[in-house]
């Protein structure tokens, strides 16, 4: 994982230098903890999805289409302690990632460290199964590993976008559209942790959404699980 240098940079850097791009007008005016923990937590959805999703459900596609995914399961005799090796490695990974990007923000604008790394590391821990679950899916489709890696790595920009930019729906089924998109699932699980953290939490039917999201993460993931084949379905492995 570390000799993988592209995907380093794709997580760790990219959320740095587009964080630092984008709010360059910080180091004239920053705003308050309260209003730039939302620009935190968009940079940590973006960074959560994008190792979930490149760690475990394309790099099992990738497994498969290079036979090591059959390889594993004929020594091991089972799919699972490939996978939950897998999600082990990258809980480590994503918390590296969501660790150096905090702490890095966090010096250079003086906000509180431990208060951001400790509600930043509270939602990776809490969204990793639902993620890890959705992230089934993708090893599930009979694609080339390229192909999946190229649309993934696509449309997480506008998904990141369409998260932060979207505005606020009223309509109970637009909402659930809308929370569907993974970044804006761990977008508002971020906020929901921060407000928790700080005694200024309002329940409302937001947080229900949320609640129901995880799970309909988890019954794809059940979904895609018996469906994830061991063999290559694009080349003879």
């Amino acid at each position: 994982m570390i000799d993988e240098k592209i995907a380093l940079a794709w997580s760790i850097l990219l959320p740095l230098l587009l964080f630092f791009s984008i709010n360059y007008s910080w180091f004239h005016a920053k705003p308050d903890v309260s209003k730039a923990v939302y620009y935190y937590a968009s940079f940590w959805a973006f960074s959560a999805v994008l190792v979930v999703f490149n760690g475990i459900g394309l790099r099992l596609t990738d497994f498969r289409e290079l036979g090591i995914l059959k390889s594993f399961v004929f020594i091991c005799g089972s799919k699972v302690p490939i996978i939950v090796g897998l999600l082990l490695s990258q809980i480590v990974f994503g918390l590296v990632s969501l660790a150096l990007f905090t702490v890095v923000i966090s010096i250079v604008f003086d906000y509180p460290i431990f208060l951001l790394f400790f509600t930043a590391t509270c939602t990776y821990l809490v969204v990793l199964l639902p993620l890890f679950m959705l992230s089934l899916s993708i090893a599930s489709l009979s694609v080339r590993a390229s192909s999946a890696y190229t649309l993934v790595n696509m449309l997480i920009f506008p998904a990141t976008y369409l998260a932060i930019y979207r505005g606020e729906s009223t309509d109970f089924f637009t909402t659930i559209l809308y929370y569907l998109n993974p970044v804006e699932y761990v977008f508002r699980f971020s906020v929901f942790t921060y407000d928790a953290l700080t005694n200024n939490l309002h329940l409302n039917s937001n947080h229900l959404f949320l609640l129901v999201i995880s799970l309909v993460y988890i019954a794809i993931g059940v979904i895609a699980w018996s469906k994830i084949k061991i063999a290559s379905t694009v080349r003879r492995t």
